[in-house]
């Protein structure tokens, strides 16, 4: 029998490269970091408008013959997967035997001048030889011995600047690309991009070692240059860490916020601080030694299974109140230069290189953290007595250092991120409770500096001063009466009823934003948790429907088919309106302004959205109300209350078969507003809430999982319940659901607002 060997198409060939090298910025960025792995000390960018032509030229090792037929010339194929140590010891960043097809995103045809220690080679391409029915053993590169020296490689470029360089760095060994018939118009908006990320390439601390120069026709070498001295960048933390494999942790925090003066010893002495306290206000820093497991707060044992790794993060703020400063003897930050869209966000390095989306202001991966959706379940002020302050996503920067040898975590086929292993969430996670570390000192520091402020401004005695000059006024002036004698009226500074009007301006201002928030959360989680959810399986649906439509009447000419397929779509176009209605409806305009409103029109209309949403999951929704009822409210209040219960109990199903799956919804007047009666056929609440049913109206309390045991209920629709319900006067009463063994029960008392 023969043997016949497997063949491939040359464009074939070419896709897979352009697949995993499909942008200009990837394709630059994939060429730089091969200029590293080659033991270089410059990376050498230059494009000259005149011609159109863009070199890049690294003073690295160079390849020989051996390495460019063995490697360089054969797809899939590095030396880098023998030996990923250099001659320097560089950990090398890539692997896959791909990186070449960088080339070809670029421009249509390459020169390549590369000398190593033993010979000189021209090697040169044709990108548009792999084409359509070309065998990819027929496509073959010119390469040549040559005597030339870089310098004259680029003789006649307008640039004496890069000249000047490579003739000083250039002497030796290394690689030059020429690359014409550029494939993009090289304008202004790419060559901003391209030195943007270039810059945050490599850690600034790398330009001792490998620096990165970007020249254009008029460029010097100091403007060239990407990394500066004058990177330097003033912060109000830093937190650094590192992990090790075996499990051990430490974690390093410096404190530059806080400015006391001259008064130091006064005001933190006054303030609360011990002296091991005063010392981290002088630089001392604070250094915790932990566990990964620790940090992860996770009640089951989990082993380091990413390996070492460690990060620098740092907490800027960029502006602060006169009052702020005032309270919390904040530095003085005037002047103090926004870089988050050259530094922002916390960037990922493997082996010293940046691992792309992380962090780029310009990326949907700028928040790969997800600080901004924790800081939006938290609100607190840093000085709240007892809500958890959460940072800023935007406040927040750094960067993170894995390795080649973190396994766990490896690339994308197309450079564009990390696999999305197991390992990679709980790098997520163990990132975000560093951040908490920093955060819990810093309010910490900013409680006791408020109790302090308001130590110094009394209000609370001020208040009780005026509220005891009123009634000794009121009794002044009835004595008075009474005797028929001159009244004489009590009166109060003027500059302490200022402070009080103040404090009392601060605390409604506070009380506002609180009312907003919840207003907020009250929309964005239902949107979240229920309608996207149930969303997605309707757009799938929808979309198969009107495919399959359309493919009947493509192909099989069957109108009939097509009609009743699209009568399908239909439904679930009803079904993804009644998502609507229960979500976006409740936030109008005229549903936020109080009045005295009908409340069986109200929940009726509430009730039929939710049973055309529900009716794919057989859920029923029985609902009884008494008739004539009106109540001053504020409608979308009434609507949250509901659509966060339905929301539960629509979650409560979703864990567990249930054979008879209900809401029941009673409504009925009282003397003073309205009575609630919720149940339905759930699991009920687990056993940590039976005891002590009302546990759940705490904020983030939640007992919805995932399979895996993970927490995912936002543990806010209770306690936003609980909240509405205090502001009507009124009380949730859950005792029922200490009876019964399944079920969930609620029975809301709500008065009319005034």
């Amino acid at each position: 029998m023969a043997k016949i060997p497997f063949n491939v198409d040359a464009y074939t060939a070419k896709l897979i490269g352009r697949e995993n090298v499909s942008k200009l910025d990837g394709a630059i960025l994939e060429l730089v970091k091969n200029t590293y792995d080659a033991d270089a000390s410059i990376c050498l960018l230059y494009y000259e408008k005149e011609t159109d032509i863009l070199y890049i030229a690294d003073n690295g090792t160079g390849m020989t013959e051996e390495v460019i037929l063995k490697h360089w010339m054969t797809i899939g194929s590095s030396s880098k997967k023998i030996s990923f140590k250099t001659q320097k010891g560089r950990i090398q960043t890539g692997a896959k035997g791909i990186g070449r097809f960088a080339l070809d995103r670029i421009a249509d045809n390459c020169s390549l001048l590369t000398i190593s220690k033993d010979e000189h080679l021209l090697w040169n391409v044709d990108w548009d030889v792999f084409s359509f029915g070309q065998k990819i053993t027929d496509i073959t590169a010119d390469l040549d011995k040559s005597n030339l020296s870089f310098v004259e490689f680029v003789d006649g470029i307008t640039n004496k600047s890069v000249v000047n360089l490579i003739t000083k760095e250039f002497s030796k060994t290394g690689s030059l690309f020429k690359l014409t018939n550029l494939r993009d118009s090289w304008d202004k908006s790419i060559i901003d991009s391209i030195r943007s990320n270039l810059k945050t390439l490599i850690p600034p601390e790398f330009k001792d070692i490998f620096n990165i120069y970007f020249f254009e026709s008029d460029t010097s070498i100091d403007e060239a240059a990407l990394l500066q001295e004058g990177d330097d960048f003033s912060y109000d933390y830093r937190i650094k860490f590192f992990a090790n494999s075996n499990g051990d942790v430490t974690i390093t925090i410096n404190r530059e916020e806080f400015d006391f003066g001259d008064n130091f010893d006064k005001i933190t002495t006054e303030a609360g601080f011990d002296d091991k306290e005063k010392l981290y206000f002088s630089g001392t820093p604070i250094v915790i030694e932990t566990t990964f497991n620790s940090v992860l707060r996770n009640k089951k044992p989990i082993d380091n299974t990413i390996g070492d790794f460690q990060g620098t993060l740092y907490f800027t703020k960029l502006s602060v109140n006169k009052v702020d400063r005032e309270k919390f003897f904040y530095k003085d930050i005037t002047g103090r230069p926004d870089i988050r869209d050259s530094f922002g966000g916390i960037r990922i390095y493997r082996d010293g290189f940046r691992v792309r989306p992380y962090g780029d202001p310009k990326s949907s991966s700028v928040d790969w953290l997800m600080l901004s959706a924790r800081k939006n379940k938290s609100p607190a002020a840093v000085s709240h007595s007892t809500g958890a302050w959460r940072v800023n996503a935007d406040q927040m920067h750094g960067s993170i250092y894995i390795s080649r040898t973190n396994i766990t975590l490896p690339d994308q086929a197309n450079r564009q991120g990390i696999v999305e292993t197991e390992e990679f969430r709980i790098l997520q996670d163990f990132l975000r409770n560093i951040i908490k570390y920093f955060e819990q000192d810093r309010q910490a520091v900013c409680r006791k500096l408020n109790t302090y402020f308001e130590k110094m401004h009394p209000t609370a005695e001020i208040e009780r001063e005026l509220d005891d000059k009123i009634k000794k006024d009121v009794q002044n002036r009835e004595r008075s009466k009474r005797k028929n004698t001159n009244y004489s009226p009590e009166f109060i500074e003027v500059n302490k009823v200022s402070v009080l009007v103040d404090k009392k301006d601060s605390t409604i201002k506070q009380l506002e934003t609180e009312l907003q928030m919840l207003r907020v959360l009250a929309t964005t989680g239902i949107v979240t948790n229920t309608y996207i959810h149930e969303i997605k399986g309707i757009t799938h649906k929808l979309g198969m429907k009107i495919t399959m439509a359309k493919e009947a009447i493509e192909f099989d000419k069957d109108l009939d088919a097509a009609y009743n397929y699209i009568l399908e779509a239909n439904k679930f176009r009803g079904f993804f309106t009644s998502w609507f209605k229960v979500t976006v409806e409740s936030v109008r305009r005229d549903k936020r302004t109080m009045r005295i409103t009908d409340i069986s029109k109200l929940i009726s209309e509430l009730v039929t959205s939710w049973k055309l949403a529900l009716e794919p999951k057989k859920i029923s929704i029985n609902c009884n109300i008494e008739k004539d009822i009106n109540l001053r409210c504020f409608p979308y209040e009434l609507e949250s209350i509901l659509n966060n219960l339905i929301s539960n109990s629509t979650a409560s199903y979703d864990t567990t078969r249930i054979d008879r799956m209900e809401i029941d919804i009673r409504i009925e007047s009282t003397d003073t507003g309205i009575m609630i009666r919720y149940s339905d056929t759930g699991i009920g609440l687990i056993d940590q809430y039976k005891e002590n049913p009302r546990l759940i109206l705490e904020p983030f309390e939640s007992d919805k999982r995932s399979a895996n045991g993970e927490i995912i209920g936002t543990g806010m629709g209770m306690w936003i319940i609980n909240r509405i319900v205090n502001d009507y006067g009124g009380y949730i009463d859950l005792s029922e659901n200490i009876k019964h063994a399944s079920g969930f029960y609620a029975k809301i008392t709500l008065n009319a607002k005034r």
